[in-house]
């Protein structure tokens, strides 16, 4: 059976956004998950009440603190699901935000297979044989405090038994449609 993890970022609620997304509101609600990762730029307390409903333990609920956030949070949070080690980390102090060198010696520093970041507001997806670096992009649509141009998306990922994983990306796009990519892979055991 697949562990199902839900994953949303910069949400700047509600100093730049009401909500995530409605239509990304639907998804979350239309599961109990088994965890739910948030990359940071809560901003308040309040905005962990609307998650945790959606999981199935709290202790599931993955938060790694953002820049913008008035709560004591982790800055760099490490969990483990199926022999998978995973990481959040918002990508505070990366320069330029966002960027793919700098996360992956992150990731090395946090001794994870996957790293979940946020801070740019731009979906990544960036996979190569020792880093999987996934960002959702920011789930309300907020603008981002150096950059014209962002992502509205979140991700979706199942681990399965043999380490197989799938990751859905689910962006906004024009008109209010939603863009789905769907990738599996499978992740090699770190030597």
């Amino acid at each position: 059976m697949s562990v199902r993890i839900f994953v949303a970022g910069d949400l700047h609620i509600p100093s730049r956004a009401a909500m995530i997304h409605p239509k990304f509101k639907e998804i979350l609600q239309k599961e109990t998950w088994d965890y739910i990762v948030l990359t940071g730029d809560l901003t308040i307390p309040e905005v962990l009440d609307r998650y945790i409903l959606h999981v199935k333990d709290p202790k599931h609920l993955i938060v790694c603190r953002g820049n913008m956030d008035q709560i004591l949070l982790p800055d760099k949070p490490v969990f483990k699901i199926k022999g998978v080690k995973l990481g959040a980390f918002h990508g505070t102090g990366i320069y330029p935000r966002g960027d793919v060198t700098q996360l992956k010696q992150v990731a090395d520093e946090m001794d994870v297979d996957i790293l979940f970041t946020g801070h740019s507001h731009l979906i990544l997806l960036y996979i190569d044989e020792e880093h999987i670096i996934l960002n959702p992009g920011t789930s309300s649509g907020a603008s981002g405090g150096s950059s014209w141009t962002v992502d509205t998306g979140i991700m979706v990922l199942s681990i399965d038994t043999e380490r197989k994983i799938t990751i859905e990306t689910y962006q906004l796009v024009k008109k209010g449609r939603i863009n789905h990519t769907k990738k599996a892979i499978v992740l090699e055991k770190k030597k």
